[in-house]
């Protein structure tokens, strides 16, 4: 079995684990641009928060999930005392 072999069947089985986590990541990531950008518009009429009140919504629920999928990302390493952990 060469190297690349070794690395696509290590790559293929992390990525399955970590399809969730990684989906989540994205999908956080893109909503907390779109919340900050809605957040940055300038409304024409001054009484008229309605988009900004939507970003701040969005930036919030999209900064809650993204710490999420970080801290569930984080936690697919190895265990203590596994082969490759930096414990062992």
């Amino acid at each position: 079995m060469s190297l690349g072999d070794k690395i696509s069947t290590l790559v293929q089985s992390e990525s399955e684990r970590a399809a969730g986590p990684r989906r989540a990541l994205l999908v956080a990531s893109t909503a907390l641009l779109v919340g900050l950008g809605l957040v940055g518009l300038r409304p024409s009429d001054p009484n008229d928060t309605n988009l900004i009140d939507l970003g701040m919504v969005l930036t919030l629920l999209a900064l809650f999930l993204l710490i999420g999928a970080i801290h569930t990302y984080g936690r697919l390493g190895p265990d203590e005392g596994e082969k490759g952990s930096r414990g062992g």
